[in-house]
This record gives structure tokens, sequence and C-alpha cells, in this order.
């Protein structure tokens, strides 16, 4: 019985683990697409355009990861203290990203657009711990 348990406990945490990276190519192809279009069409500088993009990723991203990725763990009344975690998780792989494009467009002669880019891929993989031992770390839903 214990056997059959655990076995389900690493199916469920593995296709967690594929979900959330699915959800986080989806919200990373969200920001790098709308920043980027932002930026190349002249409509906004670097910075707002990459403000812009993660504003619009978030929501994708935690909507995915909330009723998708981390379902086996959504538990009733607890969608704003996820969102909350997460924004805060959030917030802290967005910092990262731009102090990583400032130091990208500091230091560096290439073009914008490499950077933003560069910038937005390191964060997801960061993102998966914190969301999946903190945000979403609600006791599983009952059945």
């Amino acid at each position: 019985m214990k056997t059959d348990a655990r076995r389900m406990k690493i199916r469920t945490e593995t296709a967690a683990v594929g979900k959330f990276a699915v959800v986080g190519i989806l919200a990373t192809l969200t920001h790098a697409g709308v920043a980027a279009g932002l930026l190349e069409s002249g409509t906004l500088p670097v910075f707002p355009a990459n403000i812009c993009g993660f504003l619009v990723a978030f929501g994708v991203s935690f909507s995915g990861h909330y009723f998708w990725s981390f379902s086996h763990l959504r538990r009733k009344g607890a969608a704003f203290a996820s969102m909350t975690r997460f924004l805060v998780i959030a917030l802290s792989g967005f910092l990262l990203n731009s102090v990583v494009l400032a130091l990208w467009l500091e230091l560096t002669p290439w073009p914008d657009l490499i950077g933003l880019l560069f910038s937005i891929a390191i964060v997801p993989a960061l993102s998966f711990l914190g969301a999946r031992l903190w945000a979403f770390s609600h006791r599983p839903a009952e059945t």
C-alpha cells in the first residue's frame, strides 16, 4: 500500500514539473513577445516594454500554475494566498531579470533585444522551487 501511494506521489510530482515547464515556456514566450513587440515597434523603450511583458506573463503564469500545474495542491479559498505568494516569487524573478538586463545594457555592445531575451530566459528555472515549495504549498485538495 505504501509503495502504491509513493508511486502515485512521484507520478503526480513529475507531472507537476512537466506542467510547470509548459506553463513557464508559455509565460516566457508571452513575456518575450509582448516586450519585444513593444520594443521593436518603437512603442516603448526596453525597461517599460519589459515591465509590460512581465505583467501580461504574470497572468498567464499564475493562471496556468494555479489551475493546472499545481491543481493537486489547490484548496478552496486559497487562491488569493497563492497569488500573493506567487507574486512575491514572480517579482523576485523580475528583479533578477531587470538586474541582468541592466548589466547587459551597461556592459555589452550587443543589441538590446538579445539582452532582453537573455534576461527573460534565466528566471523560469529558478521559479519552480519557490512556486512548488511555498506559493502553492497548501495541503492537497480533498477528493
